[in-house]
């Protein structure tokens, strides 16, 4: 079938629309659906279940991206300030190059007082 009778099948047998274009899904709810009327759909007691578990269930959802707008800052309106640096016990002292061969290149890390000096750059 192709997805627009799926679409059909579907709310013929759910009594309500859906926007679904995705053909394996569509055919999956179909069949679950045609099985739970044939079969019987589930008893009171996995209900019961399901519905003391659903509480405690991981429910991911995804809110719809919104556009983003562009926003226009206007020159001088953003300020920086200057970050402390905490020093850190596991690091070597400041004025300490780190040498590391690296896909045949050498590359090399300078430790600084406040912050570490890479190809030229303070990071």
């Amino acid at each position: 079938m192709t997805p627009k009778q799926l679409r059909e099948k579907f709310a013929e047998v759910f009594g309500e629309a859906t926007n679904c274009h995705n053909r394996t899904w569509l055919h999956q709810r179909i069949a679950w659906r045609l099985q739970a009327l044939a079969e019987g759909d589930l008893s009171d007691r996995a209900r019961t279940r399901a519905a003391e578990l659903a509480p405690d269930a991981d429910m991911r959802v995804i809110p719809p991206a919104q556009k983003m707008t562009p926003t226009i800052v206007p020159v001088g309106a953003t300020r920086t300030r200057d970050l402390r640096f905490e020093p850190d016990d596991r690091l070597p002292p400041p004025g300490t190059v780190l040498t590391r061969k690296y896909k045949g290149g050498v590359i090399q890390v300078k430790i600084l007082a406040e912050g570490f000096e890479y190809s030229g750059e303070v990071y």
